[in-house]
């Protein structure tokens, strides 16, 4: 299968007549209408979401931005709503956010609900009944060594839904404390999915560590995301020279997103943040047994495009950081 790039979007398009459009402005996360005719994307430092109409997929077309009382981190989709996570967060040490609930056709807010944290990573359920939020509560890098352990501790919040309408009064938070072994007092949810089950999988990237959460907020099932032996990898950087004959023993994953392949198995982006980052994509069946793992094939892969990022060899290499899953 070869993917050719046949149109591109620059986000001051979505920006009206007369704003400023040298300001600074992103597209980071990105999901599709059901009909897969209208993108939304979160720009966190213009504090909107942004929406394109990709009737025509070589002809994006500007939908205009919704103005967030907050800094969006993430965005799903079941049909035509959108669930937005918005940080409103003061400091580090006193995190807040909510989610907003967004109709895409109309561009209106219908609703804001408290999630009680600072979120990160939003997903809705394929029937629209659930939606889960990874209530991140992140660490301040600049702050002692930089490492967990600093509180207050994330966790994850769950929201029932009817017609598109969360239930905001009947919020579940779910502890995620005393699981990992990094860490353990302070877990840091980075990204979730929901499969049909309704089970929610989550991903601790600093604490290298995994949870599934039942659709009624019980932990079913939490395992460490291991390590990878990797060989045949280039360790060094900017010395005018790809070298791949060195060795990273027992690399942590430390995995970014998640998305559920089926209703037992979920394949992971190992990108890395605080140890590891084991350069590729692991599939775990939900019981913690690793059932494929990449190893260097994947950047290997991104090596023989002539995209090999060659500054990051020292680190994480291509850091891989979203995933995503069709059949």
């Amino acid at each position: 299968m070869n993917f050719n790039r046949i149109a591109s979007f620059e986000t001051t398009r979505n920006m009206s007549a007369g704003e400023d459009t040298n300001r600074e402005t992103s597209a980071e996360i990105i999901a599709a209408t059901d009909d897969g005719m209208t993108l939304v994307y979160t720009d966190s430092p213009l504090g909107v979401v942004g929406l394109i109409d990709i009737t025509t997929p070589a002809q994006p077309a500007p939908l205009g931005n919704v103005a967030l009382e907050g800094e969006p981190t993430a965005v799903a989709i079941h049909g035509n709503t959108a669930f937005v996570g918005v940080n409103t967060s003061e400091s580090y040490t006193a995190p807040s956010g909510h989610i907003a609930v967004l109709n895409v056709e109309t561009q209106q807010i219908l609703q804001k609900c408290d999630l009680g944290g600072q979120p990160d990573s939003v997903a809705a359920a394929k029937d629209g009944s659930l939606v889960s939020i990874a209530i991140e509560n992140e660490r301040d890098e600049d702050l002692g060594d930089g490492r967990t352990g600093q509180m207050p501790a994330g966790h994850l919040v769950q929201f029932d839904v009817t017609n598109g309408t969360i239930d905001c009064g009947a919020r579940r938070d779910i502890v995620l404390t005393g699981l990992a072994d990094v860490s353990p007092e302070d877990p840091e949810p980075e990204f979730v999915d929901i499969n049909g089950l309704g089970e929610t999988v989550v991903t601790m990237q600093e604490n290298n560590h995994m949870v599934v959460v039942s659709r009624d907020g019980k932990v079913t099932s939490h395992f460490s995301a291991g390590a990878v032996d990797l060989v045949d990898i280039d360790v060094e950087d900017e010395r005018a020279a790809l070298t791949f004959t060195e060795t990273q023993m027992g690399r942590k994953r430390e995995p970014d997103a998640v998305k559920w392949v089926d209703d037992n198995h979920f394949a992971t982006a190992n990108e890395g943040d605080m140890d590891g980052g084991s350069r590729g994509w692991t599939i775990f069946h939900k019981d913690g047994s690793v059932v494929y793992e990449a190893g260097n094939t994947f950047e290997h892969a991104i090596v023989q495009i002539g995209h090999y990022p060659d500054k990051r060899s020292d680190s994480k290499g291509v850091e891989p950081e979203s995933i995503e899953t069709a059949t």
